[in-house]
């Protein structure tokens, strides 16, 4: 992690400390790859880098080492090739054939080596519905990605990437368990939603007016009554507020009544019961090759998550589209190769620093990616009210970036 802050700076240095999508700005830029592992950095560029950039990269610290990678584009033209496949701020239909089923774009991004525009897609099955299998053969599957690369391709005027990827689902659940929390709120605590599933609590922030409030999913808010409880004892945490919600961004401020929220995160198993927590110092942009922890009230932390895309757009189970995504997965240092589980809908994703005894705020968790078998630790069944539930794991987690949450709602991250 001491490595991961140093590479961390210097790609910041490079990208002008400018967020994963913005980056688009600077001319030529394509994306930047950390390797905490090996003190390395790659950097993607179309053309030659500015005199700035080779500057930085001549002066690097003792024991860091870096390489200049050719792009096939830059972010800007990327960019430029996406919005040809958005209507209204949302991903176009595609129809292949009149005849049959149209094709949904569940997810759209640039690839990490600017090579190409990834295309996400399905057959669209109504909004929130997704096939639990692939309902084609291998053969038919690759001639309907072949022929949903064609039409992008030309949609776009440059080379794409399709491949078959169901619709995301949010990480939201019915049941489960977490600490019973009270004000100051802290974040990464278990939250019963106002339709009475599990989501998890996020960052403590301040609105405009300077009030706290508790960051959220929101679409773990959709319907009932409005008011959002502790998992265990049922008390008010909060409700909803119509005037603090981003649906870019899946985030929902909840308006806390006690008027108190703490700059800190839960850690540990989402059973321990002490109270034990970890301050939120800072907030920190995100790049391919970053190891951060993802933190759910049904599951826990689960650290050494890397990060293996920025800047992506998806659209979630609720059918609303989030434009700005990154996504992590869990690595064979990641205990039991989980990222999150159901129920872990609104957690925090941060990356420590300090040698672990702080956290610094990276996002929010919005959905997932890649279903696996749980470990043995996580595979309990959990009996609430007469009903069982299962835990499903994951292998990856989607999450906002908290930068862009911050930016379009106007919030400020509570630290200490």
């Amino acid at each position: 992690m001491k490595k991961q802050e140093t590479l961390d700076k210097i790609a910041g240095d490079i990208t002008q400390r400018l967020s994963e999508s913005d980056r688009s700005h600077i001319p030529g830029f394509t994306d930047v790859h950390v390797d905490p592992d090996k003190n390395h950095l790659r950097l993607f560029w179309k053309g030659a880098p500015s005199q700035r950039v080779r500057h930085i990269l001549a002066h690097l610290p003792d024991g860091v080492t870096a390489e200049v990678v050719h792009a096939r584009y830059s972010k800007q033209e990327l960019h430029q090739a996406r919005n040809k496949m958005l209507r209204d701020g949302k991903p176009v239909t595609l129809r292949l054939d009149p005849r049959k089923a149209s094709i949904r774009v569940t997810s759209i991004g640039p690839s990490p080596d600017g090579s190409s525009l990834e295309i996400g897609y399905d057959e669209d099955r109504g909004r929130g519905r997704r096939d639990a299998t692939d309902p084609l053969s291998q053969r038919d599957r690759r001639e309907r990605s072949t022929a949903v690369k064609k039409l992008t391709d030309r949609m776009t005027g440059i080379h794409t990437v399709a491949t078959y990827q169901p619709l995301s689902e949010d990480l939201s659940a019915t049941t489960g368990n977490r600490q019973h929390d009270s004000s100051p709120w802290f974040g990464a605590s278990a939250l019963r939603n106002p339709g009475g599933g599990i989501c998890s609590g996020s960052f403590s922030v301040r609105n405009r007016d300077g009030d706290y409030l508790l960051m959220a999913a929101r679409h773990c808010s959709r319907g009932g009554n409005g008011i959002w409880r502790t998992w265990e004892g049922g008390d008010v945490v909060g409700g909803n507020d119509a005037a603090e919600v981003s649906i870019p961004d899946d985030a929902q401020g909840i308006h806390l009544p006690s008027g108190q929220a703490g700059p800190y995160l839960y850690d540990g198993p989402a059973t321990r019961r002490d109270g034990y927590a970890k301050p939120v110092v800072r907030w920190g942009h995100n790049n391919v090759g970053d190891y951060v922890c993802a933190d759910g009230a049904n599951s826990g932390v689960h650290c050494n998550v890397r990060v293996a895309k920025t800047d992506i757009g998806i659209v979630g189970g609720d059918g609303s589209y989030r434009p700005l995504t990154d996504l992590a997965y869990a690595t064979g240092l990641t205990p039991g190769g989980v990222a999150a589980v159901n129920g872990d809908s609104g957690g925090p994703v941060f990356a420590g620093v300090n040698n672990y005894t702080a956290d610094e705020a990276r996002g929010m968790i919005t959905a997932l990616d890649r279903t696996v078998t749980c470990p043995s630790s996580l595979n309990k069944d959990t009996v609430l009210d007469g009903h069982i539930r299962t835990p499903w794991c994951l292998q990856g987690v989607y999450y906002v970036p908290v930068y862009q949450t911050l930016h379009n709602t106007g919030w400020t991250l509570v630290t200490l």
